[in-house]
């Protein structure tokens, strides 16, 4: 390297510190998302490095960053890598989560709380036994989590009063004599 390439170089590191910033701003003008601001910027500063490195370093390197940085940022919006892609309908429809199966305690709810409960909350209940979770459960039944959540609660004390005030189906089901009677 010559002693002209070395000066420049320690100039040039230097005012990287100085320099990102300006890049940063210049690709702002363009992009709104920060990491591809920050990769524009990035991008320029890396650049002015390698032109001081072979020798041929900008007279105004901070106007020739933000042109750089300017144009990063214009050709990282028409590059396919910054773009959103939708997806299509099909593919989401073929990657649903699957439904869980009944949890076993949930026909002995059924069986108790079918006359309890009011018209509108057995969608529900049938939602929170077979739906993965309370947004999906609230999606199949048309209502906003907070809404579903409330109706659950509902379900949820009437199922406990019921069960206060009405016999178990099997009054024996804990009786210890009864377990471990010997047959006759």
């Amino acid at each position: 390297m010559t002693e002209r390439q070395v000066s420049s170089l320690g100039r040039t590191t230097l005012a990287t510190d100085e320099l990102l910033p300006i890049a940063y701003r210049s690709a702002a003008r363009v992009l709104r998302r920060r990491l591809l601001v920050e990769e524009a910027g990035e991008r320029a500063v890396h650049l002015l490095l390698l032109a001081t490195l072979q020798g041929t370093g900008p007279d105004h390197p901070k106007a020739w960053v933000r042109r750089v940085a300017y144009r990063s940022a214009c050709a990282l919006l028409r590059s396919d890598w910054s773009r959103t892609h939708s997806a299509d309908l099909d593919e989401i429809d073929a990657n649903q989560a699957p439904y869980r199966q009944p949890r076993p305690g949930v026909a002995f709810v059924r069986e108790h709380l079918g006359d309890h409960l009011d018209p509108h909350l057995k969608p529900v209940l049938q939602a929170a036994v077979t739906c993965n979770g309370t947004r999906a459960a609230a999606r199949s039944c048309g209502l906003a989590p907070r809404d579903f959540r409330r109706r659950l609660d509902t379900i949820s004390r009437r199922a406990r009063a019921v069960l206060q005030h009405g016999s178990p189906i099997d009054p024996f089901a804990d009786d210890a004599m009864e377990q471990f009677a010997l047959a006759p």
